[in-house]
């Protein structure tokens, strides 16, 4: 999942989705966490950094699995000016 926060600040929790079920199955049908990463932190300048998905112990049966990158988005931190 795509997440957003400002420079300076920890990276938020990384989290991902499962999507493409057929019929009724769902995410009961899911054991297993993929592995999640970037190299973001607190001093990665504003833009965007990537957030790699890729297999760790993931299993349903009747389906293969496929990773998409997400995406870390830095904002620019305030700063204030007082005279």
């Amino acid at each position: 999942d795509n997440k957003t926060r400002l420079y300076g600040d920890a990276n938020p929790a990384l989290t991902y989705t499962v999507t493409g079920y057929f019929g009724s199955d769902n995410g009961s049908v899911v054991t297993g966490t993929p592995t999640l990463a970037t190299a973001a932190n607190l001093t990665s300048n504003v833009g965007n950094e990537p957030i790699t998905a890729a297999a760790n112990n993931l299993s349903a049966t009747n389906y293969n699995f496929t990773y998409a990158n997400g995406s870390m988005a830095i904002t620019p931190a305030s700063l204030s000016v007082t005279g």
